[in-house]
């Protein structure tokens, strides 16, 4: 990894108190932004920057004030819900852009379209990347889906596994028209339902910006192996709820043990999902595979969590370079993107 030069970095969080007020007391440690913005914070005070964690908790126009004060090279955008709205995360990233401020990971075009779960899979299949079939339901259905069950139905605009348990995955039509009610009523939008892929799941974060200088390099895959067979999906339960039967149930494995040509197969998917929607900085794509041992593309993670136990993290070790080699080479692609 190059070098890079000490700068004046802000870390742009969104304050936990705003974003999470329903959410009970040990699941909100373990989705706290603050945490990860202080573990940034840390690193890049490490390799010698002047690094300040800056909440994005008050007007656009007083931030510019902030960020302008603190006389910011560049930004470290953790920011996932701008002024506590989920659906606002582009915004922040089109905020930075506008103040002409470089910051880290993706921009504004990316963050929206990956945010809609049925226009990545379009994508994806356009590019001729294998996804599961699918339908997207505004209302209950009245006939038949025409999907091969068992079906997974999600919201449609959700990240995080939000909305997804293990009630998600039904068996049959009656079933299918449930869950879609569920999830319309509960999230206020269109339900996705798409075919459910049995197999193993692995994932694959990737760092660059796809340009010749900065190409994109695929970190190590990992599985996430299901203990229990019971669990049969990586809910939001499994992920934040300490208290949860099923979290603790998934482990993740990196790096995968796996032949090389699967390895190198998944890394080829990878970097072609990361192409096809213009990613930068870093990322993560979701997989899983049939029993025939074909592929899935499931989702494309742009921002995915930077925090210092979390996969990216992971796969970064895996690869040779620590929690601080990895922030400060996020912070590296979003200034060489800034300048060109």
């Amino acid at each position: 990894m190059a070098e890079l030069s000490p700068k004046r970095v802000a870390v742009l969080y969104t304050p936990v108190e705003d974003t999470l007020q329903e959410v009970e007391g040990p699941m909100r440690i373990e989705m706290d932004l603050a945490v990860s913005a202080r573990e940034v914070t840390d690193a890049l005070a490490s390799r010698g920057h002047i690094s300040r964690c800056v909440a994005f908790d008050t007007d656009p126009a007083a931030l510019a004030g902030l960020l302008r004060t603190f006389e910011a090279d560049a930004v470290f955008n953790l920011s996932e819900c701008p002024l506590n709205s989920a659906q606002k995360e582009p915004h922040g990233a089109a905020y930075l852009e506008l103040l002409r401020l470089p910051y880290t990971g993706n921009g504004p075009l990316p963050l929206s379209v990956c945010n809609d779960k049925a226009l990545t899979k379009h994508i994806l299949s356009s590019y001729g990347i294998p996804t599961p079939s699918f339908r997207l339901y505004p209302e209950v259905p009245r006939g038949r889906s025409g999907l091969r069950f068992p079906v997974i139905v999600k919201p449609s605009k959700e990240d995080g596994s939000a909305g997804i348990s293990e009630e998600s995955v039904v068996e049959d039509e009656a079933g299918l028209k449930i869950r879609v009610a569920d999830v319309i009523e509960k999230y206020g939008q269109d339900a996705l339902a798409e075919e459910y892929i049995g197999g193993r799941e692995f994932n694959v974060g990737v760092l660059g910006n796809g340009t010749v200088e900065e190409p994109y390099r695929p970190l190590p895959p990992a599985e996430l192996v299901y203990r229990n067979p019971k669990w049969r999906v990586c809910s939001f339960e499994s992920k934040w709820d300490v208290n949860h039967p099923a979290y603790g149930e998934i482990a993740p494995e990196c790096p995968a043990r796996i032949p090389d040509t699967l390895r190198s197969r998944l890394a080829r998917l990878t970097l072609a999902s990361a192409n096809a929607f213009g990613l930068c900085g870093y990322a993560r794509v979701d997989f899983r595979m049939n029993g025939n041992g074909k592929m899935f593309a499931l989702e494309v993670n742009p921002n995915p969590d930077i925090s210092r136990n979390a996969g990216l993290a992971r796969a970064a070790r895996a690869a040779g370079f620590s929690y601080e080699a990895l922030v400060q080479e996020i912070l590296r692609l979003g200034i060489t993107r800034g300048a060109r």
